[in-house]
C-alpha cells in the first residue's frame, strides 16, 4: 500500500500486534477491561436477552472450542454472539468517553472466543484485545462516535464491530491486505438503533457485533475482497453514511501516543452513564435529608441525557436504566442504583415512584456528560444542592482494584459462591501464565 491512510495505517497497526512493547499500565488496564467484563457477562445469567439468544444459539450445535456462557463449546462467531450479548445485558459494563460506546463487550467476546479456539497465550490474548480497543477508539473518537448515537445509532453497535474484528485479525495472524478488506466488511455491516434502547435489541448489538467482527475476520483471510475506503476521513465513506451532512467525519488515524484504554469508565451504577452523576448528587442529597419531607427536585443535566435516558414512563425495570428520573428517585430514596434497584419490586416501591414524579429535569450547557447537578426543595422551605463535577469511575476518579473487586463479587459470587474469588484473582493477573483457558472452562460450565 503505497498511500498512508486510514485502511493503511489500521492494517499496519493491526499486523504488527505482537511486535510492539506493552506498557504495563496498559496491560493492567486491559485486565480490568476483562474483569469488568466477565462481572456484568455472569451477573445478567438471568436476563431474557441473554437466555433468548443463547437458547438460539444453541440450537446450531456449530463445533468448537470456544466457551458459550454456561453452555459448554460452541463455534467462536456463537461463543462472541452470546458472551458479547450477555456483557451488555445490564447495561453495567465499561464505557469509553471518547466515543461513547462499550468496547470490552464486543471486543472480549471476540477475543476470548478466538483465542480459546486457536490455543492462543494469554499475552497473545491481552495484545490482541488492546489491539481492538484502540482501533474502535480511535475510529469512534473526535466526536464521531458520540455524533453517531446523536443521529439515532448505536457506537457500540457500529464501532464494536472494528474493534472485535481488529482483535480477531490480529489473533488470526492476518496480512495487511486482508485487515484491509476484514475492516471494509465491518463497515458495511455495521448498524443497530438508538430506537431499541430499553428492549433486547441493545444488549444483542454488543453480542452481534463481536459475531460481525469475527466473521469480517475469517471473510478477509478468505480472500473476499471488500470496500476498502470505508474508514476513510474524506469521500463516500462510513461516517457519510452515518452522518450525512458531514458534521463530523472520521479523523485521519494515528496510533501514536497515550493508549485509549485510559479514557475509559468503570460503571458503579447498573445504568446509562449519562445518568450516573445524577445519581451521585442524589445520594449526596439523600444522606442529609434526614425526616424532612421532599416537596419537588431539579435536575440539571447535559442535553444529551434526555436523548439516550429521557424516558418518563416507566413501565418495564430495563426502562428504568434510560431514565434520569428515575435514577435520580433511587438515589434520593437512598438505593445503590445497582442491579437489584432495577427489578419489579424496585419499580412498585412507592416511595420511588412518588419520587420520580417529583422530579424535573432541566438541560443545562454548562454540564458535560461527567457532570450534574440537584437542588431538592422541602416542605419545611429548607433546600438542598449538590454537584457532581466528575462522576466516580471516570478517568480522574476512578474506582481502582479495590471498587471493582467489590462490583466483580458482587455479581458474580451470587452466582459461583466461593469460585467468584479465584476467578477475579484469575482476570487481575491474566498474563502471567494460563488463565485464559481457566476463565473459558468457569464460563463453559453448565448451569
Amino acid at each position: 500500500m503505497s498511500t498512508l491512510n486510514n485502511a493503511a495505517a489500521l492494517s499496519e497497526y493491526v499486523s504488527s500486534f505482537m511486535t510492539r512493547t506493552v506498557p504495563e499500565d496498559d496491560l493492567d488496564a486491559a485486565r480490568m477491561c476483562l474483569a469488568d467484563w466477565l462481572a456484568v457477562l455472569i451477573g445478567a445469567h438471568a436476563q431474557g436477552a441473554g437466555n433468548t439468544v443463547r437458547k438460539m444459539a444453541s440450537a446450531w450445535n456449530a463445533p468448537g472450542n470456544a466457551p458459550m456462557f454456561q453452555a459448554g463449546r460452541q463455534s467462536p462467531m456463537a461463543s462472541a454472539l452470546v458472551n458479547g450479548t450477555f456483557a451488555h445485558c445490564l447495561d453495567f459494563d465499561d464505557t469509553h468517553l471518547g466515543a461513547l460506546a462499550h468496547f470490552s463487550g464486543p471486543t472480549w467476546a471476540a477475543t476470548l472466543a478466538l483465542a480459546s479456539e486457536q490455543g492462543s497465550t494469554d499475552t497473545q490474548a491481552l495484545n490482541a484485545f488492546i489491539t481492538g480497543f484502540e482501533v474502535g477508539a480511535r475510529l469512534g473518537g473526535q466526536d464521531f462516535g458520540e455524533t453517531v448515537n446523536k443521529r439515532g445509532f448505536h457506537s457500540t453497535s457500529v464501532l464494536g464491530r472494528f474493534s472485535a474484528a481488529a482483535s480477531a485479525s490480529a489473533l488470526m495472524g492476518l496480512n495487511e491486505d486482508q485487515i484491509v478488506n476484514a475492516m471494509g466488511v465491518a463497515a458495511t455491516t455495521a448498524g443497530g438503533l438508538v430506537a431499541s434502547f430499553g428492549t433486547m435489541s441493545k444488549p444483542f448489538h454488543a453480542g452481534k457485533a463481536a459475531m460481525d467482527g469475527i466473521l469480517a475476520a475469517q471473510m478477509g483471510a478468505a480472500g473476499f475482497e471488500a470496500g476498502q475506503g470505508l474508514i476513510e476521513a474524506d469521500g463516500d465513506t462510513l461516517a457519510s453514511a452515518f452522518v450525512q451532512d458531514q458534521e463530523v467525519r472520521i479523523s485521519e488515524l494515528d496510533f501514536s501516543g497515550p493508549s485509549e484504554l485510559h479514557n475509559n469508565t468503570f460503571k458503579p451504577y447498573a445504568a446509562c452513564l449519562l445518568v450516573h452523576p445524577t445519581v451521585e448528587s442524589a445520594r449526596d442529597i439523600a444522606a442529609q435529608i434526614g425526616n424532612r419531607k421532599l416537596r419537588s427536585v431539579r435536575a440539571d443535566i447535559y442535553p444529551m441525557v434526555l436523548r439516550f435516558a429521557g424516558k418518563t414512563q416507566v413501565n418495564e425495570p430495563l426502562e428504568g436504566k434510560f431514565s434520569v428520573a428515575y435514577c435520580a428517585a433511587l438515589g434520593l430514596c437512598g438505593f445503590d442504583a445497582s442491579e437489584q434497584d432495577f427489578t419489579p419490586e424496585r419499580l412498585n416501591n412507592p416511595d420511588v415512584r412518588r419520587v420520580m414524579d417529583m422530579v424535573q429535569v432541566v438541560t443545562d450547557d454548562s454540564q458535560n456528560s461527567t457532570s450534574a447537578s440537584m437542588t431538592v426543595t422541602f416542605e419545611d422551605g429548607s433546600e438542598l444542592t449538590a454537584d457532581t463535577p466528575l462522576a466516580r469511575g471516570n478517568p480522574g476518579n476512578p474506582i481502582g482494584w479495590g471498587g471493582m473487586q467489590r462490583k466483580f463479587m458482587s455479581l458474580v459470587e451470587p452466582v459461583y459462591g466461593a469460585r467468584a474469588e479465584t476467578m477475579f484473582d484469575l482476570a487481575r493477573t491474566v498474563g502471567t501464565g494460563d488463565n485464559l483457558r481457566e476463565i473459558a472452562t468457569m464460563l463453559a460450565a453448565r448451569a
